[in-house]
């Protein structure tokens, strides 16, 4: 991939980032309206992830496009906007205003989605500062790391499925 467009990627995640969490605050403010809602718990932490780790990604990335930790970082602020818009989205549809707006229910279960930009921001805590593995030993980490990620992950969206049918 070329530089330029490499910059433009990052800096597009970044956008898209940015515009999904400030929707999502937006959302936030509207269930604030109504005091008997219970909140986002973690309103706070998926808005700084999502502006932060988006930003220093998109900085990162569009100047060192062989990095790997600019592009964990614009990834796991993606999830984290995602997780923000999505999950106040389902409160409001499903809890403020039902049935105004299409698909809250389908959005509902997005919400563990928060241990996967959790997990792509850990991965890049062990991929600092070079971008790379310390030596090649430290592979089998790694792999050990994204195996028990994944399943943590796929458990954790099961058990959300499962609670949402009983």
């Amino acid at each position: 991939m070329s530089t330029h467009a490499a910059s433009w990627l990052a800096w597009s995640l970044c956008a898209l980032s940015l515009v999904l969490t400030g929707l999502g605050l937006l959302v936030h403010i509207l269930n604030l309206s109504d005091l008997s809602v219970p909140t986002f718990t973690y309103w706070v932490e998926s808005t700084l992830m999502g502006v932060g780790a988006s930003t220093v990604g998109a900085i990162i990335a569009s100047r060192r496009t062989h990095n790997l930790i600019g592009w964990l970082l614009c990834a796991s602020g993606l999830v984290f906007g995602v997780v923000m818009f999505a999950s106040e989205y389902a409160i409001y549809m499903l809890l403020v205003s039902p049935g105004t707006l299409p698909a809250g229910e389908a959005l509902a279960p997005v919400n563990p989605l928060w241990v996967l930009g959790f997990n792509l921001f850990v991965l890049m805590l062990i991929l600092f500062p070079t971008g790379q593995l310390p030596r090649s030993r430290w592979r089998w980490v790694v792999y050990l790391y994204v195996a028990v990620a994944l399943g943590r992950s796929s458990c954790d969206a099961l058990l959300t499925r499962d609670a949402r049918r009983s």
